[in-house]
């Protein structure tokens, strides 16, 4: 943990910054930054009313301000986006705590492109930041790989909204309107929010983007093996069925559900390694095999949710390098997941149909007007 670059307001010399780093907790920051440990659990017990500690991400900061003593007066985090939590001290020594949004202008940006060799050198290229891409890519998981199916001459446009806070600080919004063409195949995403705020991404058309299942539970380099009834085992050295989908790459890579469910099984299976099992609705149960490990607080009886990381790939088990097996059954059989065809969840109704045209127009409108260089 270290003390941001910024300067404090010129009012108040004793507000002090600092910068959460990989590894650091919010309360061993808090007592780093020279709070006694009182202090510091005041604080946090106070903060946990509006903003979960747990969900502290290196790159988020905080601010303070004490006085001659050394005691805290007010305290600020700002993790990523409009909000910020700021807990102040009342009357008789209560404290409150509140969720704010930062002052500043929305402003909405357009961006465009062309695939020469992955999406993410093409959207790096053009100066958009990791988290956009990434938040890109996201809206076609269900929909694209975009690490084994993009081509050359493949096109993305995209209109998202940031916001410029009062100091200059340039925070990326809500993704309003994406499209990628893939091979002549068009793939379009647009936000719609529903009367009752719920906000989600559709087509033009109003089908829901989302499906039962991710296309693939990691970011991989490749699959080096598929479903079959017959391979040739390179540890074992004969021939016997391999029930799943081994996806090649890096040790520690993020895993991540591939469906919501609740975890009913995650230890040491033998030739599996570290194995995670996850039970689905209508009888689907997901295995993640030779994990390097497990998520901190993923264990037999957590709730998932999909896309949620939920352990690392590693090389444990009968392995003969990093990799992860990946396999999926209903109702006990296990099935070639790569020739499922998932249905998508729910799509906008008939009566919403009308809402849901007026508020995706402008959107659409922008995107369909912005040239490809």
């Amino acid at each position: 943990m270290q003390a941001c670059s910024g300067k404090p307001a010129e009012a108040d010399k004793s507000v002090k910054k600092y910068t959460i780093n990989p590894g650091d907790t919010l309360i061993e920051s808090l007592r780093d930054s020279g709070l006694d440990p009182s202090q510091s659990i005041e604080i946090i017990s106070a903060i946990k009313k509006v903003f979960d500690p747990r969900s502290c991400r290196p790159g988020d900061y905080f601010e303070f301000s004490a006085d001659a003593s050394g005691k805290w007066e007010y305290f600020r985090y700002y993790p990523s986006g409009l909000n910020y939590y700021s807990v102040e001290k009342l009357p008789a020594g209560a404290t409150a705590a509140l969720k704010k949004e930062r002052e500043g202008n929305k402003v909405v940006d357009t961006a465009s492109g062309k695939i020469k060799s992955s999406l993410w050198e093409a959207m790096v290229s053009r100066g958009l930041s990791p988290e956009l891409i990434n938040d890109f890519a996201e809206k076609f998981a269900w929909q694209i790989d975009f690490l084994t199916e993009p081509r050359v001459n493949d096109t993305y446009k995209l209109v998202w909204e940031k916001f410029v806070t009062d100091d200059g600080q340039v925070i990326k919004g809500k993704i309003l309107a994406a499209q990628y063409i893939a091979s002549g195949q068009l793939y379009t995403a647009v936000l719609y929010a529903s009367p009752k705020g719920d906000e989600n991404y559709y087509s033009p058309d109003g089908k829901s983007l989302r499906r039962a299942f991710l296309k693939a539970p990691l970011q991989y380099a490749r699959i080096s093996s598929y479903f079959t009834r017959k391979r040739f085992h390179p540890i074992l050295r004969y021939f016997r069925p391999h029930l799943g989908i081994d996806y090649a790459a890096p040790s520690g890579t993020p895993v991540s559900s591939v469906a919501d469910g609740t975890v009913i099984f995650a230890a040491r299976k033998g030739g599996f390694g570290n194995l995670l099992r996850v039970r689905h609705t209508n009888g689907f149960v997901s295995d993640y095999g030779h994990l390097k490990g497990f998520k901190k607080g993923v264990r037999a009886g957590t709730r998932v949710s999909q896309g949620q990381v939920i352990g690392f790939v590693g090389s444990t088990g009968l392995s003969t390098g990093p990799h992860l097996d990946f396999r999926i059954s209903k109702n006990g059989s296990y099935i070639n997941f790569m020739a499922i065809k998932f249905p998508p969840a729910q799509s906008i109704s008939e009566k919403e149909k009308e809402n849901f045209k007026n508020y995706t127009k402008p959107y659409l409108t922008k995107l369909a007007g912005i040239r490809i260089d």
